[in-house]
């Protein structure tokens, strides 16, 4: 995965990457810069813009801090997802914490390059601002979409979309690969760890998931993508 074609490989995963003109593409490959991590911080909140990222193997988490200094967790980033291209654009300070989680191989563009691959080259620029746009729209569709949902479809929503990123399938179940307290998950679905607990709870007592240190396995992928997709609970997890 050092090489080259397997960093393109991993880029093309996205469409986004897929639909960039063909000598940006071929730039971000050959002048990115293959980095290693190892449970360390990318970038800080407050930090100048060091550059766009995108991950390449392992986890990276980006999380924001509200002013009472509670944490929110916006993206759990898997292979081929781009992130901390915001700063990028508006050349304005981090406003977000990206964390790598564990082994790590981020793709970095750093200022430099991100200006000579823009440089005197309007559609080159205009790339790097629709993905801004895309994963803005991402984020506006994702509010607006669980803004009024109950507990226990948000949940389900969050767990469905870990699974299809980070999810190994194993006799059947699918086991999360991430490592994520009950903590950053309440975070994700904006309820307290106690709210969180509740709702696991009937979880495993319905037999969609069993939750264990660290670690959940989802027993029952397709009743839990049915709950994902209704706006009606079934009684027993009202």
């Amino acid at each position: 995965m050092g090489s080259k074609q397997g960093v393109r490989e991993v880029l093309q995963r996205t469409a986004w990457f897929r639909g960039l003109p063909a000598a940006l593409a071929e730039g971000i490959v050959e002048q990115g810069m293959v980095r290693r991590l190892r449970d360390e911080v990318v970038y800080a909140t407050g930090d100048p813009p060091n550059g766009l990222f995108a991950l390449i193997s392992g986890e990276i988490r980006v999380l924001q801090t509200t002013e009472e200094g509670r944490q929110a967790l916006l993206m759990i980033a898997s292979p081929g997802v781009w992130f901390g291209e915001t700063a990028m654009i508006d050349g304005e300070p981090r406003s977000s914490d990206a964390m790598a989680i564990g082994e790590v191989r981020v793709l970095q563009l750093s200022p430099p390059v991100f200006r000579r691959l823009t440089a005197d080259d309007s559609q080159h620029y205009a790339a790097f601002a629709q993905l801004v746009c895309a994963q803005y729209r991402k984020a506006m569709e994702y509010i607006v979409t669980t803004a009024n949902l109950p507990l226990p479809v948000r949940l389900a929503q969050r767990l469905v979309g870990l699974a299809q990123a980070h999810g190994r399938l194993e006799a059947g179940a699918v086991i999360l690969d991430v490592r994520l307290s009950q903590e950053s998950l309440a975070a994700t679905v904006a309820v307290s760890r106690q709210s969180l607990n509740r709702a696991l709870k009937a979880f495993e007592a319905e037999g969609l998931v069993s939750v264990g240190y660290r670690s959940l396995t989802i027993h029952d992928p397709q009743g839990l993508e049915r709950l994902a997709r209704s706006r009606t609970l079934p009684e027993d997890l009202r």
